[in-house]
């Protein structure tokens, strides 16, 4: 049985970008949800039966902080926060392996509440105008 060791944490959420951020928040009692009316583009949002959500905050969240441009547009939004999340546990740990061993050797946890859900939205839009069509 190998054993396994954490060593350096990240985190992309409504609450901020960056652990001791979110952390922060949650001991001062915020909240990450917020009015849907809030957000811009206010179309995309005012089609949904809900009027709160809990997003990341978009003027908070550079994806050029973490990928390259080319790779920014091949990504989902919910793929680039997993990509910052996992460099800054990386960064967290210090750790930066050199060694294909070390690299083949570290490993990085994911967790999402809900996934892509920007591709949700399109994919229910697309699926309901197909269905009245």
């Amino acid at each position: 049985m190998r054993r396994v060791v954490v060593t350096g944490l990240g985190a992309v959420s409504p609450l901020g970008i960056g652990v001791r951020q979110i952390w922060r928040r949650l001991l001062d009692g915020e909240s990450g949800i917020v009015s849907t009316a809030s957000l811009a583009p206010q179309d995309k949002w005012r089609a949904l039966p809900n009027s709160i959500a809990g997003v990341v905050p978009p003027l908070s969240f550079h994806a050029r902080d973490w990928v390259e441009p080319a790779e920014e547009r091949r990504m989902s939004k919910f793929s680039l926060y997993a990509i910052a999340a996992a460099q800054m546990a990386l960064r967290d740990a210090g750790w930066r392996p050199a060694a294909d061993a070390d690299r083949e050797a570290t490993g990085v946890c994911i967790g999402s509440g809900i996934g892509n859900l920007d591709d949700l939205y399109a994919t229910s839009v697309a699926y309901e105008q197909e269905v009245r069509a």
